[in-house]
C-alpha cells in the first residue's frame, strides 16, 4: 500500500511535493495502489517513485519527471504525459487513449501494456521493450521507435507516419491495416509479420527480413500497398511474388 505521509505531501501540491523530494533526495517513494485520478501532477519529480497498481485515470503528468519510476500495472486511461519517462516501467499497464506526445520514452518497458488509441506522436521510444503490446488504432507519427522490441505486438490500424523503426523486432507483430507509409524499416526483422492491408507506400526496405510476411488481401479483399517502396530488391526473404 501508499506511504500516507508521502501520499498527502503530493496531493498538497506539486511544489510542496518537489521541496520535499530535494530536502530528502535518498529516502524511498512508496505510491503503488495509490489513488491519484486526476490528479494535477504537471511538473512533478516522480522520479524512482514506486507507483505500481496506482490509479492515474486522466492525471496531468504534463513535464512531470517519470524516469525509472514504476507504473507497472497501472492505470493511466486518458493521462497527459509528456515529459521524461526514460527507463520507466509500463508493463501491462492500461494506456488507453493516453496521450505521450513528444515524451521521451527511451528504453522504457511496455510489455503487454495496453495502449490502445493512445498517442505518441513525435516521441522517442528508441530501444523499447514492447513486445506483447496492444497498440491498435495508436499514433506513432514520425516517433522514434529504433531498436525496439515489438515481437508479437498488436498494431492493427496503427499509424506509423514516417516513424523510424530502424532495427526494431517486429517478429509475428499484426500491422494489419497500419499506414507505415513513409516508415524507415531498414535492417528491422518482420518476418511472421501480418502486413495485410497495411499502407507501405514509400516505406524504405533495404535490408528489412520479410521471412513469412502475410500481406495481400485481407477477409474484406482490401490490398497490401507497396506503391513506391524504397530497397524492396536489398531486402532479405523477400517472397517472391512480390519481386514480379
Amino acid at each position: 500500500m501508499a506511504n500516507v505521509r508521502q501520499l498527502q505531501l503530493l496531493v498538497d501540491g506539486v511544489d510542496i511535493w518537489n521541496q520535499w523530494r530535494n530536502s530528502h533526495p535518498d529516502e524511498p517513494i512508496a505510491l503503488q495502489n495509490a489513488t491519484l485520478n486526476i490528479a494535477n501532477l504537471r511538473y512533478a519529480n516522480l522520479s524512482h517513485v514506486n507507483l505500481e497498481s496506482a490509479d492515474l485515470y486522466h492525471a496531468n503528468l504534463i513535464e512531470a519527471n517519470l524516469q525509472y519510476a514504476n507504473l507497472a500495472k497501472a492505470n493511466l486511461n486518458g493521462a497527459i504525459a509528456t515529459g521524461l519517462l526514460s527507463y520507466a516501467d509500463l508493463s501491462e499497464a492500461n494506456l488507453y487513449s493516453s496521450i505521450f506526445t513528444f515524451a521521451d520514452l527511451s528504453y522504457v518497458s511496455l510489455q503487454g501494456a495496453m495502449a490502445i488509441a493512445a498517442n505518441f506522436n513525435s516521441a522517442n521510444l528508441q530501444g523499447a521493450n514492447l513486445q506483447n503490446m496492444n497498440a491498435s488504432h495508436a499514433i506513432f507519427w514520425q516517433a522514434n521507435l529504433s531498436d525496439t522490441n515489438l515481437r508479437n505486438a498488436t498494431l492493427w490500424g496503427t499509424k506509423l507516419y514516417c516513424a523510424d523503426l530502424r532495427r526494431s523486432q517486429m517478429q509475428e507483430s499484426d500491422l494489419s491495416g497500419a499506414d507505415l507509409s513513409g516508415a524507415d524499416l531498414r535492417e528491422a526483422d518482420l518476418s511472421g509479420a501480418d502486413l495485410r492491408e497495411a499502407n507501405l507506400s514509400r516505406v524504405n526496405l533495404e535490408g528489412t527480413n520479410l521471412e513469412g510476411i502475410r500481406w495481400g488481401k485481407d477477409v474484406r479483399g482490401r490490398d497490401t500497398n507497396w506503391h513506391n517502396a524504397i530497397g524492396l530488391k536489398s531486402a532479405l526473404n523477400v517472397p517472391k511474388a512480390l519481386l514480379l
